[in-house]
């Protein structure tokens, strides 16, 4: 038996869900046991031959002055060796722990240890190479982030089926119910709350009107929680932590797996880092062929996640202090937030109306039909000196606030003002 078909039938008999799930490749995928497994099992032979890195006699790096230089104070193995593919162990058992932790995780709630990925959006990427094909339904609410339809439709030929995001201000279930009725035989649901471009964060009492429409999927479904932006919420009586863990802890594995998608890019403010984390709802027997796929996909793509970034988001996970950075940059952004809220209520044009934004680094606003969002762009833009970002299928204009200090969102606004006086 090939290791691809034995994993497979881990997967059947403990994940059904996530196996039915499975694209072509996905079936396919299984850790080689090429350099890195040799190298991993070689790694404390006496003299050491088996991986293509230059080392000293003893296993460590021989640098370049000019690059060790740069990285003083930093563990040079860490940063220029080869990384482990599923990321260095210390790091994702850090991870995992805080992600619990924060999340307020129940005990009784078993996950896999996190595996690295090249970014949140390699991680993404990771999810569609494992699970879509053209017989794939993409759910996801609308507008989205637009590298969705990059890495789920153009690289991996699955079919998008979009639903509203918002329901009288609300999100969308209803809609989101719908769209799973749609699914032809296996279904992707992305969940980006609070997310881009919306910026918003459901409700407390949204959580089990999800969590019950997703249990009762009719297909086999895979929900990828896109948490980039979990914890910047900025209203009470909103879900400041990851919708994740209530998704796993009430769906049945037998047709659907919750996938937590994450990292440091905004958890973290390291935009540059390029540190992300892929966790699964499964159990442990099911983790080993979970984690085999998922490294066989990642070593054929971009190898491992670079070094000096993993080095220092695992020296920040350790750091005493690092809460109450968190927390500082938060409450920078809830004064922004505040300021764009405040401004825009006193905006004084009907023709322009945000949608409900609560969290995250987006405010989108909702143009009337005989504005369009394009030319408005261009005319801020040309004629005002502020740059927006057009979603023109739902002629809306995103304002990320995150970028803009909480003195110059009025004049954002202001400006906003008179260019609809000449649209």
């Amino acid at each position: 038996m090939r290791e691809s078909e034995r994993l497979n039938a881990i997967l059947e008999r403990e994940a059904p869900g996530l196996a039915r799930c499975l694209s072509p490749l996905g079936r396919r995928s299984a850790f080689p046991k090429g350099i890195p497994y040799q190298a991993a099992q070689a790694k404390k032979a006496e003299i050491n031959a088996t991986i293509g890195q230059l080392t000293d006699s003893s296993g460590d790096p021989l640098p370049l002055p000019e690059l060790a230089a740069s990285v003083q104070g930093m563990d040079l193995r860490s940063v220029f060796l080869y990384a482990p593919v599923a990321g260095p162990s210390s790091l994702r058992k850090a991870w995992a722990a805080r992600e619990r932790r924060l999340g307020s995780a129940p005990e009784s709630l078993r996950t896999t240890l996190p595996v690295v990925t090249h970014g949140l959006t390699h991680g993404l990427s990771v999810l569609a190479d494992m699970f879509c094909d053209e017989d794939t339904d993409v759910i996801v609410p609308e507008p989205f982030w637009g590298n969705y339809g990059l890495i789920f439709r153009m690289h991996r030929d699955a079919r998008i089926v979009g639903f509203p995001f918002y329901r009288d201000g609300r999100f969308n279930v209803e809609g989101l119910a719908d769209a799973l009725a749609q699914v032809r035989h296996k279904a992707i649901v992305v969940l980006n709350l609070p997310g881009n471009p919306t910026g918003y964060a459901v409700r407390h009492d949204e959580v089990p009107g999800i969590v019950e429409v997703l249990a009762h999927a009719p297909k086999p479904t895979v929900v990828a929680v896109d948490d980039a932006y979990q914890g910047w919420v900025y209203e009470p009586g909103h879900l400041d932590t990851s919708i994740f863990w209530p998704i796993a802890a009430g769906v049945d594995p037998e047709r659907v797996t919750a996938v937590k998608v994450d990292g440091a890019t905004k958890e973290l403010a390291f935009f540059a880092s390029r540190v992300g984390f892929l966790t699964a709802s499964l159990g442990e027997e099911a983790e080993a062929a979970w984690e085999s796929k998922v490294k066989c996909v990642i070593r054929g793509t971009v190898g491992s996640a670079s070094g000096p970034a993993l080095t220092m988001v695992d020296q920040a996970l350790k750091s005493p202090t690092l809460d109450a950075s968190v927390v500082a940059r938060h409450d920078e952004l809830a004064t922004r937030y505040r300021a764009l809220k405040n401004a825009l209520a006193n905006l004084g044009d009907d023709r322009v109306q945000p949608e409900p934004f609560n969290a995250a680094y987006f405010a989108l606003l909702k143009l009337d039909p005989s504005l369009d969002a394009e030319a408005l762009r261009l005319q801020l833009l040309e004629e005002h000196g502020v740059g927006t970002i057009a979603f023109q299928q739902a002629n809306a204009l995103r304002i990320a606030y995150c970028s803009i200090g909480a003195d110059l969102l009025p004049e954002l606004v202001s400006r906003l003002g008179k260019a609809l006086k000449t649209a």
